[in-house]
């Protein structure tokens, strides 16, 4: 399980309970070999090992003689010391650190990325030391997703008409033969880290989930360029709404291309730019297929139709090998223009140099974008993040 874990992180459920089983165990063997298990033995027991051990003469008590007198058999007081002090060590190892103490800051694991492609740090918090049922702080999960799915819930038709039959028991279908589902079930779209969260809370089927069954299948319709190919795919799927958080297009974006099998550099890229004193900033530059792709579209700009407005940049670089030897791409110009087609006819002129067209901020298009026609937001979240909700909810339309 250890080299599962390494493999992949949320092995982590299923070590944690190898490791909980294997600490107590060592504990405990521990405990024995520091004189647990004889101290706890029965005293008539040890009485009549004592006895058979000594051959003394006489029965029921068993007597010895300590510093000259003679006194009921008393287990040792030495023994029991060494034992209290071993469990107060393996109190202190194992126990200790998992428990919260006022005035001590709780343990903190912090997974996730550095920083997202806007470059603000991106963390995920688990306090270790919080009960994991704490109404004002959720662990597993935050509470715009919580409420946001509460609301679907509540706000969305029943899949199978009947509500509790969540709670009921299906006869699995043959082998070889898929589900028959009623027409009145639908699907809801949504990258495969929040399917759990779906089923669970919202009580609707999500098109993927952490088994990853039908990942790739979501990851082509985030990036996908244009509506229709959305509409295709989401028609086939029969899904009806399309949950969408601020994570998709910035920090987990870099996932989506590369679950459809393209590569990340198509969509955004790495450059260096010179500052004062000689060294180099690092920049994320997005690109139009990054503003065109679905998830972008939907989060970003609230499928809404939205037109640059003094947003388009064309950068040029150079390419440079730094001094061990990896290749990186340092801007030496960037021009600013009202429109994208002045931006084109400008590349166009251009008959050297490596010339690329885009902006440095997510939420500020160099492209016109149209209007997705067929994708209403019904939803946002009460929690904010940089002033934006979190979790938004698009309801699709066949109209």
């Amino acid at each position: 399980m250890l080299a599962a874990i390494l493999a992949k992180r949320r092995f982590s459920y299923y070590y944690a309970i190898n490791a909980a089983l294997l600490t107590g165990y060592l504990c405990w063997r521990i405990l024995d070999f520091a004189g647990l298990r004889e101290l706890l033995a029965k005293p008539r027991e040890t009485v009549k090992k004592y006895i058979k051990k000594t051959e003394k003469r006489r029965r029921g008590k068993a007597k010895i003689k300590v510093r000259g007198r003679r006194k009921t058999f008393l287990q040792p007081r030495a023994a029991w010391i060494k034992v209290i002090a071993t469990g107060v060590v393996i109190f202190f190892l194992v126990f200790f650190p998992c428990i919260g103490l006022p005035g001590i800051k709780p343990y903190t694991v912090v997974f996730g990325r550095p920083v997202d492609l806007l470059g603000h740090p991106i963390e995920l918090r688990i306090k270790l030391t919080q009960p994991l049922a704490n109404e004002d702080n959720l662990i597993l999960i935050n509470h715009a997703w919580y409420d946001s799915l509460l609301w679907l819930r509540d706000n969305s038709p029943e899949p199978f008409s009947n509500p509790d039959y969540y709670y009921e028991l299906y006869e699995a279908p043959p082998k070889q033969q898929e589900y028959e589902y009623p027409e009145s079930a639908y699907s809801i779209m949504s990258w495969w880290d929040y399917g759990h969260w779906i089923t669970r809370i919202a009580h609707r089927i999500p098109i993927c989930n952490p088994f990853q069954k039908g990942v790739k299948s979501t990851a082509v319709l985030l990036q996908v360029q244009d509506e229709g190919s959305a509409n295709d795919m989401l028609e086939k799927m029969g899904s009806k709404y399309v949950i969408i958080d601020y994570l998709m297009p910035t920090g987990k974006f870099h996932a989506l291309p590369t679950w459809a099998g393209k590569n990340p550099g198509e969509f955004y890229g790495t450059y260096y730019a010179p500052r004062e004193g000689g060294t180099l900033k690092s920049v994320t530059f997005f690109y139009p297929s990054y503003y065109q792709s679905t998830v972008v579209r939907l989060y970003n700009f609230d499928g809404e139709a939205t037109t640059p407005q003094d947003s388009t940049i064309v950068i040029s670089y150079v390419e440079k090998v730094n001094p061990v030897g990896k290749l990186y791409r340092e801007i030496t110009s960037a021009q600013e223009f009202s429109n994208y087609q002045e931006a084109e006819a400008y590349i166009s002129k251009q008959e050297s140099g490596k010339y690329v067209l885009g902006n440095y901020d997510a939420f500020a298009t160099p492209v016109p974008l149209e209007k997705m026609e067929h994708y209403q937001l019904v939803h946002t979240s009460a929690q904010k993040w940089q002033g934006k909700p979190e979790v938004k909810i698009f309801e699709y339309t066949k109209n």
